[in-house]
């Protein structure tokens, strides 16, 4: 079974295993959709077990979903205030299957798409955002300076040989305007702290305006999620 299928047979199970699971005025389907894309990453290129992971998926939603919605909500409430002064053309870096696609179309900015995944890039097409690229963000197939504005959401905190937080910044950098502006969110924890999210965009060559904590969620057994906002400009130069 190819990926697009997958994952069509993944949001399928998701909604028969949700339905009446949730409070009835919660928005299922956008869950549904990001959490099909999670199931299909982690198991086709984790190499997990496709029914386990649905099971786990489905058991996260039961307890999270409701937070996670309302955490979403402020994610987009900050990036909407963002980019209504932003400036076009955009690159969403990391894009995954497009959830912030109707937010840039509200928004006025022409929006390009950069996604690694050949599930993102197909779903991506099939929402009708044809403006991508499929490419790592470490080596973005973009000319230099060409954009004002960048976002990239829930990928610097991996910083892993696979995902080089620190050279996915350099090539932000690259394909960046001068004075163009950054937007990134990101979960946070010991390993990825406010601290070292700071450090790392300002050692790409950009000067830090924002950084905030907009929503902790509770975890059992751990302690409390937090989640991030930064915003941050582009310097003339690198130091």
């Amino acid at each position: 079974m190819d990926e697009l299928a997958l994952y069509d047979l993944t949001r399928n199970e998701l909604r028969r295993l949700l339905n009446n699971r949730l409070p009835a005025d919660f928005d299922l389907e956008n869950t549904i959709a990001a959490y099909a894309y999670w199931v299909c990453t982690v198991a086709c290129n984790r190499g997990k077990d496709w029914e386990t992971t649905l099971q786990e998926y489905v058991d996260l939603a039961i307890l999270y979903a409701q937070l996670e919605s309302q955490s979403e909500q402020i994610e987009l409430n900050l990036l909407s205030h963002e980019l209504r002064n932003a400036a076009s053309p955009l690159l969403d870096v990391g894009a995954g299957w497009g959830r912030f696609g109707a937010l840039y179309a509200a928004c006025g900015l022409q929006a390009f798409f950069g996604e690694p995944t050949n599930l993102g890039c197909q779903l991506l097409r099939r929402n009708g955002l044809t403006r991508l690229v499929c490419c790592l963000g470490q080596s973005l197939s973009f000319p230099a300076d060409v954009f004002q504005s960048v976002v990239i959401g829930w990928v610097l905190h991996h910083d892993a040989p696979d995902v080089p937080s620190t050279t996915i910044l350099k090539e932000i950098y690259r394909v960046i305007a001068p004075r163009g502006r950054l937007f990134s969110i990101e979960p946070l924890s010991e390993d990825f702290s406010e601290q070292k999210w700071r450090e790392l965009v300002k050692g790409a060559g950009f000067e830090v305006e924002r950084l905030v904590v907009f929503f902790e969620m509770p975890v059992p057994d751990k302690k409390r999620e937090r989640y991030g906002y930064l915003a941050a400009v582009r310097k003339q130069s690198q130091q």
